[in-house]
């Protein structure tokens, strides 16, 4: 049977998972244990016992059994059913509890697999639930009939259907021929987004590490550089320092690059986006852990695209749909795509805009006041200048040249900051765009909008600025350091559409 289709099933009879739930249970029940046990496990191992090693397999053998047979009647005692438009769970070894959530809190369901779901063909479905403060309830293996069944009885038995509670599962019930392949991540494309990745942040910690290593073997008594001072000129030591660095950077490259074409492929592998019924997106991409999720135009808070410099000159760009949540903001709740073009970036946006699309190309970029980039400078000169001076007394000479790289970096950075920084409104659309050595954008419907605030602080007073923040039901955004009355023109005209729009925000 296709997984896309239901099979009609009787939820109101108690119902177990599948038997692959047993291993999932016991998995996680062993990291947790093993966690809880390591530094029990240390003192045995380096103790200095002559019997450590069949006391380490004493050890090992009362965890594994115990997470056998736990695992085995947690299984048995966990089962749900569905009663009064209430999915019901019951669940507990130790101490039994029941749960029962009401159709109309599901705020979203989608189906994720991993290695070990694919390998005894099941699904994990995840269920995000308001007001759960970030929890989520979760069947941890369903046979794809049975998570397609309970994903569809819940979606079709709500009292009411409100647009605001979409489901990633509801969409991925309907039919194939219902989806329209809008985008696909090819291997060359994937690879393409593998090199031009963000190498600092997947590698950010390796040259820190490097240096850690350097400090400590000083710290040994093996001073490279107070050795050579005693048989190599100071300007050859300087040139054997700058060489040295640029061996580690070298290194810190090639490592920091692998680590993100690895993260790349496990995350965006065969990433395919699928135009759902006119209505909605659909994302399923991962290698190892392959999920798909999903989100309906109306749910749909915020549209942003970003490059960064590699990015930039492989015209390829980063897109993320944020989607309307009770929770805390975070990216699991954001449809995100990467690879894509200017054609595919225009064509999501005249789904989403459709008509609006062109109006923001009528009206003038308006940016944001040179404080913002003094305010920058200032406060990453204060965290570097003493750095700086206390490396430099320390006579650590390697440090200090890489932290000196780093601040010049950092102040060309706040400088492109602020002449990237900049936001056009029209009569439906708000555009704010940023970014320093690469570039984003943000676009927003106006009446997606919650509510508006002026924030003024007394730095910005003096100076007759004031910053506005815009709430969504999907996070804020914020117009930073522009003129009071400016400011606080926006803020009545933005109140004024968000009273008077007719227009559903979810």
């Amino acid at each position: 049977m296709n997984r896309n289709e239901a099979v009609d099933l009787d939820f109101s009879i108690p119902r177990r998972q599948s038997y692959a739930a047993i291993l999932m249970i016991a998995y996680r029940l062993y990291k947790v244990l093993i966690r809880q046990l390591f530094p029990f496990l240390l003192v045995v191992l380096f103790g200095g016992s002559s019997k450590k090693g069949d006391m380490l397999m004493y050890i090992a053998g009362a965890v594994a059994l115990f997470g056998g047979i736990y695992s085995i009647i947690s299984f048995f005692k966990y089962y749900f059913y569905i009663k009064s438009d209430k999915l019901i769970v019951k669940k507990g070894v130790f101490k039994r509890s029941t749960l029962e959530i009401p159709f109309d809190r599901i705020q979203s369901i989608n189906f994720e697999q991993n290695l070990l779901h694919r390998l005894f063909n099941v699904v994990k479905l995840n269920m995000d639930t308001a007001g759960s403060a970030g929890s989520e309830l979760q069947l941890n293996a369903l046979n794809h009939q049975m998570a397609s069944a309970l994903s569809a009885h819940i979606l079709e038995n709500r009292s009411t259907e409100r647009a605001a509670i979409t489901s990633e599962g509801a969409a991925i019930q309907k039919e194939r021929s219902h989806k329209e392949v809008i985008f696909h991540l090819t291997i060359p494309q994937l690879l393409k987004v593998g090199v031009t990745a963000n190498h600092l942040r997947s590698g950010g910690l390796i040259i820190f590490f490097f240096f850690w290593i350097w400090d400590n073997l000083t710290e040994m008594g093996l001073d490279v550089e107070e050795r050579m001072e005693d048989y190599v000129p100071t300007e050859e030591l300087l040139a054997a320092s700058l060489i040295a660095i640029g061996a580690v950077m070298v290194l810190f490259v090639i490592v920091a690059f692998v680590i993100s074409l690895i993260r790349t492929v496990l995350k965006y592998y065969d990433l395919k986006m699928y135009r759902q019924s006119d209505d909605g997106f659909v994302v399923e991409s991962g290698l190892l852990n392959r999920r798909e999720h999903a989100a309906k135009d109306t749910k749909i808070q915020l549209m942003t695209w970003s490059q960064n410099l590699l990015q930039n000159w492989g015209s390829i760009y980063q897109m993320k749909l944020n989607q309307a949540s009770s929770q805390a903001v975070n990216d699991k709740r954001a449809l995100q795509v990467a690879g894509m073009t200017a054609q595919n970036l225009d064509q999501v946006e005249r789904y989403l805009f459709k008509e609006r699309i062109d109006e923001l190309g009528e009206v003038a970029r308006y940016g944001v006041h040179s404080y913002y980039r003094y305010k920058k400078i200032f406060w990453r000169t204060v965290f570097f200048v003493p750095l700086i001076g206390g490396l430099y007394f320390m006579e650590k000479q390697t440090f200090l040249i890489c932290v000196v790289v780093l601040y010049l970096i950092m102040l060309i950075s706040a400088h492109l900051s602020y002449k990237k920084k900049t936001y056009a409104l029209s009569d439906n659309l708000l555009l704010i765009t940023g970014g320093t050595w690469g570039s984003s954008a943000t676009k927003m419907l106006l009446h997606k909008m919650q509510s508006v605030r002026l924030l003024q602080t007394p730095f910005q007073r003096r100076r007759g600025l004031a910053s506005l923040v815009l709430h969504t039901a999907s996070g804020a955004l914020r117009i930073p350091d522009i003129a009071y009355e400016q400011c606080l023109t926006l803020k009545n005209y933005l109140l004024y559409r968000v009273e008077s729009s007719q227009e559903e925000w979810l």
